[in-house]
């Protein structure tokens, strides 16, 4: 490394130290600002690595998923997979695996994810548990909601008798709330309304407690978070009209503490709410105000919402062929995902299964199993259409 790398420019390490306090004072656009600018060939290292590292972990909160995965993969590639010992590695690999698993760019976040769950064996508590639960959400996006949320209880039951302030267990809370929800809207899309009522029972049971330690953190945007779970929550259960003003009163909240993830979150599930309410002019009024914000480096997941809501709402004022074009954007953004999903659950887990099928077969021939010589058959091959396993 040379001197000038080793000796970064005092004003770019100033800057880069108040976008770090900004980042962790909930001051994210500013901090993601500074970052950016100092994301260039004119910096030096080490500082350009950090302005990388805050540029990924900034964009992530904002859900700038486009931004965070490029900049993640650009300060992981630095270290071609190596580097243990870089002390934010855990957070970049984190939000790497989750932003690019929100753009159904599966296999960057499942090599990455592969990297945190190695480094995670070595690492403390506090990786172990984000490891796992990064690797949830992960399943989560994959299309598995199911095994996503095995992995979030058995991390829940690691925090009895720790702090109850932990922000750790704030994160797993919020996302297992999240898990539990796309489990009770599938089931309930299904016609399954135990297995909606039994999700929405697992659901609230996180969104109280995530609503506590929020509360006792003063965190604004994990508080946010579980407003956004406990929306959804009120609108499952048929209570969508009693959801609309504490909607409304969490979206300007977070319009005001900059959380502009959660607040196109918030508008989304606000506009649904309306549906339920009978109210669709406000329901496209809502939804249309994100859909214009919303762009291809932003949560595939919101968008097909936004989509679903426009077209729902347009059909219910009589607006067909509205109803028709933001239909058919919902099915496309749909099927873009299925194909990723499957393409992805084929490559790396029946892969394995086939591997694991061909090595009985070799084992079985080598230990002369067969009642001739010559006469050993391969396995019949897997059945494609039977869901692959992990």
């Amino acid at each position: 490394m040379s001197d000038t790398a080793a000796a970064p420019d005092p004003a770019t390490q100033d800057a880069l130290a108040r976008a770090q306090v900004n980042y962790d004072a909930g001051r994210l656009l500013p901090a993601l600002q500074t970052a950016r600018q100092h994301d260039t060939d004119a910096v030096a290292e080490p500082a350009r690595s950090e302005a990388l590292r805050l540029r990924t972990l900034a964009a992530y909160r904002l859900g700038e998923f486009e931004e965070a995965a490029c900049a993640a993969l650009s300060l992981l590639d630095k270290f071609g997979g190596q580097a243990p010992s870089y002390p934010a590695r855990t957070s970049v690999l984190a939000a790497s695996v989750v932003a690019a698993a929100e753009l159904a760019r599966y296999e960057q976040a499942l090599v990455h994810l592969q990297q945190m769950l190695s480094a995670a064996v070595r690492g403390s508590f506090d990786d172990y548990v984000r490891a796992r639960g990064t690797a949830a959400t992960c399943f989560a996006l994959l299309g598995d909601p199911w095994a996503a949320q095995r992995l979030q209880s058995e991390l829940l039951g690691l925090f009895q008798g720790l702090p109850s302030e932990s922000a750790l267990e704030a994160t797993v809370r919020n996302n297992h709330a999240a898990c539990c929800l796309l489990i009770a809207r599938m089931a309930c899309d299904a016609g399954d309304a135990e297995g909606c009522s039994e999700a929405l029972d697992h659901a609230e049971a996180s969104i109280q407690r995530s609503g506590e330690i929020g509360a006792l953190r003063g965190d604004e945007r994990q508080r946010a978070l579980t407003d956004i779970h406990a929306s959804e929550l009120a609108l499952l259960r048929g209570n969508a009209a009693a959801a609309l003003g504490p909607l409304q009163l969490a979206l300007e909240k977070a319009a005001v503490a900059g959380l502009f993830a959660q607040e196109r979150g918030l508008r989304v599930v606000l506009a649904e709410a309306c549906i339920v309410a009978g109210q669709p002019g406000r329901a496209v009024q809502v939804a249309g105000q994100v859909d214009v914000a919303l762009n291809a480096g932003h949560s595939l997941e919101l968008r097909i919402r936004c989509c679903v809501a426009l077209q729902q709402g347009h059909a219910a004022l009589g607006d067909s062929a509205q109803a028709l074009t933001h239909g058919a954007r919902a099915r496309a953004l749909e099927q873009y995902r299925l194909y990723h999903q499957l393409r992805t659950q084929s490559r790396f887990l029946r892969t394995r299964l086939e591997l694991e099928h061909l090595y009985r077969y070799q084992a079985s021939a080598s230990r002369g199993l067969s009642s001739r010589p010559g006469a050993l058959t391969m396995p019949a091959p897997l059945d494609p259409a039977a869901p692959a396993t992990g």
